[in-house]
């Protein structure tokens, strides 16, 4: 064999061999890493800050809307009394931008801190702190009333 083709056959072969353990695009996508499994705040994708607090009837987001611009004493307001189970703090960044929700109306029993730009989407597994009345409960369907504050410390 010739010295010219035997290093033609062999740049052949390790071409192919290259080619063999090149990764396709879907085993390079299998690969990626993957995001964490953790409640995190509203991303890029999320619309922008508009002052409200959202709470949905259903998990993600779904069924009926209601949207308060300032406090709320009691949620039959909006026709949501012990009814959400998804809630959205889409209110401006500064002073008393986190939401304290209440197990009771009046601003009553337990509360939980929903913090600037943070939402619940599926309230069946968040539980109220033990800081009051219905604490322990599970959050979904069983918000009464909500406060906008400065800082919360839970």
């Amino acid at each position: 064999m010739s010295k010219y083709r035997g290093t033609v056959l062999f740049a052949s072969a390790l071409a192919v061999a290259a080619l063999g353990l090149a990764p396709t695009a879907a085993q390079a996508q299998d690969k990626a890493p993957s995001a964490p499994a953790v409640a995190v705040p509203a991303g890029a994708d999320a619309a922008a800050a508009d002052g409200n607090l959202y709470a949905w009837e259903h998990s993600w987001k779904g069924g009926r809307q209601a949207t308060w611009v300032g406090n709320s004493s009691n949620w039959t307001d909006r026709n949501m009394r012990n009814q959400a189970s998804s809630v959205h703090n889409n209110g401006y960044a500064g002073a008393y931008d986190d939401v304290l929700l209440y197990w009771d109306a009046n601003y009553g029993g337990a509360a939980y801190c929903l913090r600037n730009g943070n939402y619940l989407m599926d309230m069946r597994y968040d539980h109220f702190p033990y800081n009051g009345a219905g604490g322990g409960q599970a959050m979904n369907d069983n918000i009464s009333s909500h406060r906008w504050v400065d800082y919360c410390a839970n």
